[in-house]
């Protein structure tokens, strides 16, 4: 049995209640100019003409060959709009943006370093919102944001995807982040932090994609499960042929499956049906009780069933792995 960094109580705060997550290395870009969203649904999977101030859309940036960039959050207002983009891509999508701006008015500000994220999350994360901020966010639709003045700053707070059911990201500059940090330390008992481990042991479990995981240029939008960002009524935009042509042959390939095993799995690990390579694993993290291995992995189409037998070689050793539909259940985590 594995030594575990999870702990149980905190995991089940976030799953019944609420619990946090500090998010600050989250990429930030602050878009202005007049074509801005127009730029942004040129290059996008979704439609974006519709955005109204106040809310946003999620969308995905892909290669020409339709191969993720990354998966982004656009928060719009009238004047301005958010781009929350996934650690470590300002210089990646500022360039990819500026490739495609040439007669457009759109100005790009990169201010990843200026502003910091906290992630509350859990069914009952809306009252430790309002008990913060004093601002009722329970109606919220998903990516809808408003910005109030906090301590002397703009802090800007919106419904993000979450793996606890609901979760609302605080966004504002270091030293009101600070503030609201030491805010929630003051309340840990009660309101628990997730540590990195946890975080990423929630998301998996959930069957959420990440950046250089589920996310990146070996895989396209149908494959990773982005149906819900892509408009097939939009018109063109970059990867559009390939994706339009994917989904009108049904040939996309493989999807993202759950993965249990009783022996370490390791990201990356290429997955066997029999001796034919069928897939490969994305993300792993361990039961509560350090028991089990949980993997996120790519499975070609006629082997993704659930239960279906599948292995790893580890060494010489095939180590057997179970196939599971998301999201994935831990009876050690209850």
């Amino acid at each position: 049995m594995q030594t575990s960094q999870i702990s149980t109580a905190s995991v089940a705060a976030a799953r019944s209640s609420a619990a946090w997550i500090d998010r600050g290395s989250i990429t930030i870009i602050k878009l202005t100019g007049a074509d801005r969203i127009d730029l942004l649904h040129r290059l996008t999977t979704n439609d974006l003409r519709d955005l109204r101030p106040g809310f946003g859309k999620h969308t995905v940036l892909l290669t020409d060959k339709a191969r993720i960039i990354d998966v982004i959050a656009i928060l719009h207002d009238a004047d301005t709009s958010y781009l929350l983009c996934s650690p470590g891509q300002s210089a990646t999508i500022i360039a990819w943006l500026r490739k495609y701006i040439i007669m457009d008015d759109v100005s790009i500000q990169d201010m990843t370093d200026s502003l910091q994220v906290i992630e509350i999350c859990g069914p009952r994360s809306s009252e430790v919102v309002d008990s913060l901020f004093g601002v009722n966010v329970g109606g919220f639709a998903l990516d809808q944001w408003f910005s109030i003045e906090q301590e002397g700053a703009n802090t800007i707070i919106t419904r993000q995807p979450s793996a606890c059911e609901v979760s609302y990201w605080v966004i504002a500059p270091r030293e009101t982040t600070q503030i609201v940090r030491e805010n929630l330390f003051a309340n840990q008992e009660l309101l628990p932090r997730l540590n990195d481990v946890e975080a990423e042991y929630v998301r998996i479990t959930a069957g959420m994609g990440k950046h250089g995981h589920e996310w990146t240029d070996a895989f396209n939008p149908l494959e990773a499960g982005l149906l819900h960002m892509t408009s097939f009524a939009k018109g063109c935009y970059i990867g559009q042929e390939v994706v339009a042509r994917l989904d009108s042959y049904n040939k996309v390939k493989q999807r993202v499956m759950g993965l249990t095993a009783e022996r370490e799995l390791l990201t990356g690990s290429r997955l066997f049906a029999e001796d034919a390579d069928i897939g490969v694993i994305t993300s792993v993290t361990t039961s509560c009780d350090g028991a089990t291995w949980f993997a996120l992995g790519y499975v070609r189409g006629e082997h993704a069933h659930p239960n279906a037998p599948l292995t790893v070689r580890v060494g010489d050793v095939a180590v057997s792995v179970t196939q599971h539909l998301l999201p994935m259940e831990d009876p050690s985590c209850r």
